[in-house]
């Protein structure tokens, strides 16, 4: 009877260790995994529908158009700003439907900085998230630099602009850029803030001083 025991204690501890780890393991590793993943899907996403345009995007330069096989040639800003010019309808209302386009385009550089003030307090933070807002500010420069040069084409072809609303409509993309750029900024803050905590925890000093033995 004595010597059952040890075997007794050691069964019941494994069953209770067995318990307690199904129960709070998975779950814990779970919320901690997805939280972050989703976080970053939300801001692909938004980064992804401020890249999206009415024109194909500009190729930055002839090598990539080599790359591809297409000979040298390039499909320029001036080509994206005749491109869209041409599909602008209908006649008579071409600048109202511009500004509907802008307007669109800047609902969605709002959606993306909300998603990323949102990110800057996920359970982890990258410098790939950075990237991505700093990007989407590239792009955004882009399309107001194409609705505005798209405008004054219009206007040189007789179409009736709205200078207030184009003046207004390029402040907001002004704000917005400035509000993105604060957002990525936070974004990069709080990266190295993660890395500073990281090299002044304790755990890491004391393995510091341990791999110095």
């Amino acid at each position: 009877m004595k010597g059952g025991q040890p075997i007794l204690c050691g069964l019941a501890a494994w069953l209770l260790l067995s318990i307690g780890g199904c129960a709070i393991g998975p779950a814990g590793a779970d919320l901690a995994s997805y939280e972050p993943v989703a976080e970053r899907d939300l801001l692909a996403e938004a980064a992804q529908a401020v890249e999206t345009a009415q024109w194909p995007e500009p190729e930055s330069g002839p090598a990539l158009a080599w790359l591809i096989g297409g000979g040298g040639e390039r499909f320029s800003k001036s080509d994206a700003i005749d491109y869209y010019v041409d599909a602008l309808t209908p006649a008579g209302a071409r600048f109202h439907a511009l500004a509907l386009d802008a307007d669109a385009t800047l609902e969605k550089a709002a959606r993306l900085h909300a998603v990323a003030a949102s990110t800057a307090d996920a359970a982890r933070v990258s410098m790939n998230d950075v990237a991505r807002v700093e990007n989407a500010i590239q792009t955004l420069r882009q399309h107001r630099d194409i609705y505005w040069a798209s405008a004054k084409a219009l206007d040189k072809a007789g179409e009736p602009v709205d200078d207030e609303r184009l003046s207004s409509l390029r402040r907001a993309f002004a704000q917005m850029i400035r509000d993105l750029g604060d957002a990525a900024d936070a974004l990069a803050d709080r990266v190295q803030a993660d890395r500073s905590s990281v090299y002044a925890s304790p755990d890491r000093i004391i393995a510091n001083r341990f791999s110095d033995l």
